[in-house]
């Protein structure tokens, strides 16, 4: 079980910073990677916190991995680890679903310049942002597999962080794709279906 927070870190981290990428390379004529490229002092932060964060969870995973002796668990189980397990890697395969729904809109960051379309389709019929749902989830995994005071201050910036992300993108939305974008919010929650609509 000591792996399996490294494992699944390993694999968000292809998916989402690797495989991802190059498919849109292949598919679009672009990486889709646009961090620290666009945006005001705001976003290169929150761009560099995500960086960051990345590091940290993978750094804590070797830890875990390598001497997990030195690991502080804040509790304690068996069902814990199981539901973990669960929600780490069914989290992965959901940032892989929701990416590859996007189509020609992914991005990693907020691109001013372009508007390839506005996604609502799949997965985007029942939430405005799956692939932040997914990354809550996945962490939500990490930090039951390693339920240290770490994973718990990760979680706690991850939710903070994607609720930031996702108003600053819906912003964007709202003034690319205008009333387009408004009568799709209207229906739609932001993470939950039906919660966090505009009103």
């Amino acid at each position: 079980m000591r792996f399996l927070p490294l494992i699944g870190i390993l694999l968000l981290i292809g998916a989402a910073f690797c495989w991802r990428p190059w498919l849109q390379y292949r598919r679009h004529g672009t990486w889709g990677v646009i961090l620290f490229r666009t945006g005001g002092w705001g976003q290169r932060v929150r761009d560099a916190m995500l960086v960051a964060f990345v590091l940290v969870v993978l750094a804590q995973a070797v830890v875990a991995a390598a001497r997990p002796e030195l690991m502080q668990p804040v509790v304690e189980g068996w069902l814990l680890q199981a539901a973990g397990a669960v929600l780490l890697f069914g989290g992965v395969a959901f940032v892989v679903a929701a990416q590859l729904n996007m189509g020609a809109s992914w991005r990693i960051g907020i691109d001013e310049k372009a508007a390839p379309g506005l996604v609502t389709t799949g997965i985007f019929r029942f939430c405005r942002n799956p692939i932040y749902l997914a990354m809550i989830t996945v962490t939500a995994g990490y930090t039951l597999l390693l339920p240290t005071a770490l994973s718990l201050i990760l979680l706690a910036g991850t939710l903070a962080g994607m609720e930031r992300q996702a108003r600053d993108e819906e912003a964007w939305l709202l003034k690319t794709y205008g009333e387009e974008f408004r009568r799709y919010a209207r229906r739609v929650g932001r993470f939950l279906p039906g919660i966090g609509r505009l009103s």
